[in-house]
């Protein structure tokens, strides 16, 4: 293994991807935000709404927004799950999402920049390996062979963004825009281990192959391209390319573990350098905004193809401009825990500002028991 001195692996995607929230307003509505007025957050989810004007007689807007999302297939209470719930678990193998997100956006008119911070956990793993480590620690192994097939992959990566937009006269349409982002991403972390084969305690012909990957050098570039048309004041439709020219890498070292016959513990038997290639996975989102004349109610659907995956995304969002407060839900399948996520959330918009706040569950009301969780938080200021 080691005379090829360099090595191109490449980054296997776990589980189906799809466009997460970054934000409170977009996982309120269900992650249906390609064609929602987003302002500066239009960055993230398609660059044709920057085009759109900013509300009043502003010319700036700042925006924050953080999320965090938890799910698995487990059937097990996502806040409760631990390696002896999967253990007893039916499902293998068993798959496991978690990420964190944070967007910090500036808008100018029809042009915006901001930084994207994005923590990943995934895990895939057969139930025979979650049992060999949690033997393993509590020093009771099997004499059983364990068949072992574990993957996990963390990352951290931080993300500049630059976008642009502009509205271009289309026929008879109201209003028609296209824009594109260009995006640097700059790994911040990656670790990945990868376990494969069959171990048996005390047996001398154990065959397994067991790695450990670590990066903190990751470079890249991607392009996003969209649009947006505006058909009359109750209709729109957007379409997103997201990440049409991806190209990204992370320079980093792998280790070669061996296992001890009798106890199971790991000791590093080679080092090398490798090249991981994580190209960001393409994507196109189809969406659709519908609002009925003098109702104050916008309805949201959207559909994204992504990693041979067709993924649907709704959203309900009702106004009372008396208040400056929106009611907020919507709804996306997620494939992890194979069932229907449930969006909430709430905003007020204000002249100068902004707050949006959102919460997703699979069980209600009794949430404590949900097998995922996430929720999400925004606040924008206009000047």
């Amino acid at each position: 293994m080691k005379r090829y001195g360099f090595l191109i692996l490449c980054l296997t995607l776990l589980g189906p991807s799809t466009v997460l929230a970054q934000d409170g307003h977009a996982m309120a509505i269900g992650n249906a935000a390609t064609g929602a007025p987003m302002e500066a957050d239009g960055l993230y989810w398609n660059p044709a709404l920057l085009a759109l004007p900013n509300p009043g007689t502003s010319t700036w807007t700042v925006t924050t927004g953080f999320s965090a999302f938890d799910t698995s297939n487990a059937g097990s209470p996502i806040l409760k799950l631990n390696d002896n719930a999967v253990a007893v678990s039916s499902q293998d193998p068993f798959q496991r999402f978690q990420q964190y997100k944070s967007l910090f956006a500036v808008k100018y008119t029809n042009m915006a920049g901001g930084v994207l911070w994005d923590q990943q956990l995934t895990t895939q793993s057969s139930l025979d390996a979650i049992r060999f480590f949690n033997d393993r620690n509590n020093g009771v192994l099997s004499p059983n062979n364990y068949n072992l097939d574990y993957n996990q992959t963390k990352q951290q990566i931080a993300t500049l963004l630059v976008g642009y937009s502009m509205d271009l006269p289309l026929g008879s349409l109201p209003f028609f825009s296209v824009g594109g982002t260009l995006k640097y991403h700059d790994g911040l972390w990656y670790e990945k281990d990868q376990l494969i084969g069959g171990f048996q305690q005390g047996s001398s012909n154990n065959s397994y192959q067991y790695t450990r990957t670590t990066s903190t050098d990751g470079l890249g570039l991607s392009v996003d391209a969209g649009f947006f048309a505006k058909f009359t004041d109750a209709l729109q439709l957007a379409m997103m390319f997201q990440n049409i020219q991806s190209n990204f890498n992370w320079t980093a070292q792998q280790q070669t573990l061996s296992l001890d016959p009798n106890t199971g513990q790991e000791k590093v038997t080679g080092t090398q350098n490798v090249t991981v290639n994580a190209n960001m996975p393409y994507a196109v989102k189809l969406g659709l905004t519908a609002a009925p004349p003098d109702k104050n109610i916008v309805m949201l659907g959207q559909v994204e193809w992504v990693n041979h995956q067709t993924n649907w995304n709704f959203g309900l969002e009702r106004y009372y401009p008396d208040n400056s407060l929106a009611i907020r839900l919507g709804t996306f399948f997620d494939h992890y825990s194979n069932s229907q996520m449930w969006c909430f959330g709430a905003g007020i918009d204000k002249p100068t500002f902004n707050v949006d706040l959102a919460f997703l569950t699979r069980s209600l009301p009794d949430i404590e028991n949900s097998i995922a969780l996430g929720g999400g938080l925004d606040i924008g200021i206009r000047f």
